[in-house]
């Protein structure tokens, strides 16, 4: 379950963090709300149950929940009316709703629902763990939510009390300076005002933890409206005889500290951020503003004041923090994907070997093929947000030529257009167009184009036409693929290339994160480019068009000719398979017998071990993740084996990052793959390594 660590919270919000939290269950079946509870007992939400529209639209004049688990199908007022009026009344609008079905839903059902606030659909029988853990987010975004509207009420209330404090200071001033011009004869009791008021000064400067000073430049010394320790919690004495906060500076700070006097003696603006270390080694964070007056032409003293900006230091480091966890969340959904996909991916592929017998087969084996090819596009989706938010994403550039990276993206994207019978027109100058670039990067650009561009402009009855044209401007090329589709609002222009914006629910979309414009921008960024979209309107079309530089050296590259066919030694291996996932293990040796190998499994490095010294494999393939004993330890004790200097290591793992391949490289694996593996690539890569192997002897 995700969480926000309660020490970033101010202590209003973490009332609410530990408030419990509510869901309501509806469905007319007391069995089924049984079976709910049971399932949902152990998240720790209060549970309250309502078998009719009415009990539950009671319930919610009651209760604040968190989320609602609504039955569709129910006597009476169903459960898509039942969450239309729901989301009627303010106070339970922003519920999430998760539907329970029975019944196999139409589009027309789906949008309906969704139309009315659905967020979900759980078909029965129900998932446990799904359910748990759908319902564990929504607890969560409760409690997150309530905690950070508290930290907000905090902060307009110390907001509401500065902005108080600032009226009091302005009435004292406007009060004073009326006594003095209207009552001097009453010296003695403007005094007196004068003197109430500098208390007053005093006390809304140490609220607001903020002193002002002046600083005698021939002296040294420091003349404070308050006593400075106490304002930052130092001790008496810390600041030495002339109160100079530079005693207690952090070391790393003093360069920093003096940068900014030498600034003001040129400026005559004094500004400096910096840290002071209490005895107790504690750090405080103070802010310093102040203005340089000059004596004589020479500069005299210098004016400010000195904030302390702990707690606003502590908020930003919070947020950092919670970025930082979110990309780590992002790579780890990522990895975590991978792992059950990748058995389904091994699973359809010895199924296509196998020849379907019958339509029906066949129809259900593209189907999975199809829709675990999307699934693993989305999971490399997530890990380059993620990269690109940490800045860890390299591009590998070289000199390449445009039409063999535009080729490479038609026929990444050709799939979904013939399943959607659009034809492609392509148009690309006949001469070599030249590119400093990471190839596979621009492809995946282009790529992502042409999926958008089928995606939204398919017809119902299939046909239309998608446009890619490149031409030479100037010192750039520009690429721009065009469609006749569902079009942008003018309102939406400025926001398609946003991290998780759809331009449209249509039911033209085949759905996705949102983030393939958001990733195409920042790769052509990356590539020194830009892309722009244009479109009239909706049912106007769209148009994208990238453009790069050109490579500054005209050269035609090498350009490796390979042949797969003759590249491929097909000869019986000793293969051994080492993967905690049972599934795994179970297709590749399935797979890997119809390719004519002998095959050998293990579930763990400790039986990889036993079974490689009985086994003598020529090639291993391990699973980095495996519990007891990992795959990287696993290779380095059997690249001790005299036996094992000449056989190929082959890693597979969910993460795919440089750091993770170069952990591999030096635990001597051969090839690092990421999951899900096609069967035929383990083929592939064995071929290609004992090929490069007897021509390197």
């Amino acid at each position: 379950m995700l969480c926000i660590p309660s020490v970033y919270l101010s202590q209003e919000a973490r009332v609410f963090v530990d408030e419990t939290v509510k869901v309501l269950l509806v469905d007319d079946e007391p069995r089924n709300l049984d079976a709910l509870e049971s399932i949902l007992d152990s998240t720790g939400c209060v549970l309250i149950r309502a078998q009719t529209a009415d009990e539950a639209l009671f319930a919610i004049l009651q209760n604040e929940f968190a989320a609602i688990v609504l039955d569709m199908k129910m006597p009476g007022t169903d459960g898509v009316e039942l969450a239309r009026l729901i989301k009627q009344r303010k106070r339970s609008q922003h519920v999430p709703i998760l539907f329970l079905t029975a019944h196999s839903l139409d589009e027309s059902d789906v949008l309906q629902a969704y139309g009315v606030g659905g967020v979900d659909f759980l078909s029965k029988p129900i998932n446990p763990d799904i359910l748990r853990s759908k319902i564990s987010v929504f607890a969560n975004l409760f409690r997150t939510t309530r905690a950070l509207a508290a930290t907000v009420d905090a902060l307009n209330a110390e907001v509401a009390e500065r902005q108080r404090v600032q009226e009091q200071l302005r009435t004292a001033k406007d009060d004073l300076e009326w006594r003095v011009l209207e009552r001097t004869a009453e010296l003695s009791r403007a005094n007196r005002e004068v003197r109430d008021n500098e208390e007053r000064l005093k006390l809304a400067l140490a609220v607001a933890q903020v002193a002002t000073w002046e600083w005698d430049l021939t002296t040294g010394r420091m003349r404070w409206s308050t006593d400075p320790e106490a304002v930052f919690g130092f001790p008496p004495g810390s600041f030495g005889q002339n109160l100079r906060i530079s005693q207690v500076v952090h070391a790393d700070d003093l360069v920093a500290l003096e940068t900014a006097f030498h600034r003001a003696m040129k400026t005559g603006e004094f500004e400096a951020e910096y840290r002071a270390v209490r005895p107790d080694g504690t750090v405080v964070w103070i802010a310093d503003r102040g203005r340089l007056v000059e004596h004589s032409n020479q500069p005299s003293r210098i004016l400010g004041v000195s904030v302390d900006l702990t707690s606003r230091k502590r908020l930003e480091e919070a947020l950092i923090e919670s970025d930082r966890r979110k990309d780590e969340f992002l790579a780890t959904l990522a990895h975590e994907l991978r792992n059950p996909l990748a058995p389904v991916v091994y699973a359809v592929k010895a199924l296509d070997l196998k020849e379907p017998a019958s339509p029906e087969l066949r129809w259900a084996v593209d189907v999975i093929e199809r829709q675990t090819q999307h699934m693993a596009r989305l999971i490399d989706d997530l890990l380059d947000v993620s990269r690109i938010s940490r800045n860890t994403l390299e591009l590998r550039k070289e000199r390449v030529e445009l039409r063999a990276v535009i080729n490479a993206a038609v026929e990444a994207s050709r799939p979904i257009m013939e399943k959607n019978r659009q034809e492609l027109i392509v148009s690309i100058p006949t001469e070599p167009i030249y590119l400093d670039a990471d190839a596979l990067r621009l492809a995946q650009v282009f790529s992502n184009l042409l999926n958008n561009a089928s995606k939204y402009s398919k017809l119902p009855q299939g046909g239309g036409d998608i446009r890619l044209r490149a031409e030479v401007d100037g010192t750039s090329v520009v690429v721009t693929v065009s469609d006749s589709g569902i079009g942008i609002a003018p309102a939406m222009l400025s926001k398609v290339f946003d991290m998780f914006t759809q331009v449209g629910h249509s039911s033209q979309s085949d759905g996705g994160l949102g983030i393939g414009l958001a990733l195409a921008k920042r790769l052509v960024e990356m590539h020194g480019g830009t892309i722009d979209a244009r479109s009239e309107g909706l049912g106007q079309g769209s148009e994208f068009s990238v453009r790069i530089p050109l490579s500054e050296a005209f050269q035609e590259p090498s350009m490796p000719v390979h042949t797969e066919a003759n590249d491929r030694e097909q000869r019986k291996r000793r293969i051994l398979i080492a993967d905690d996932n049972a599934d795994v293990v179970e297709t590749f040796q399935v797979m890997l017998h119809m390719f004519g190998h002998e095959v050998e499994t293990a579930l763990d490095g400790f039986e990889a071990l036993e079974k490689a010294e009985r086994f003598r494999p020529e090639v291993v393939v391990l699973d980095i993740g495996m519990p007891r004993l990992d795959g990287l330890q696993t290779a380095r004790r059997l690249r001790q084996e005299p036996w094992a200097r000449n056989v190929v290591f082959i890693a597979i793992t969910g993460w795919g990052n440089d750091k993770d391949k170069r952990e591999t490289a030096e635990a001597g694996f051969n090839a690092h793959l990421v999951k899900p593996v096609d069967p035929m690539t383990i083929v592939n890569v064995v071929d290609k390594l004992a090929k490069t192997s007897r021509h390197a002897g």
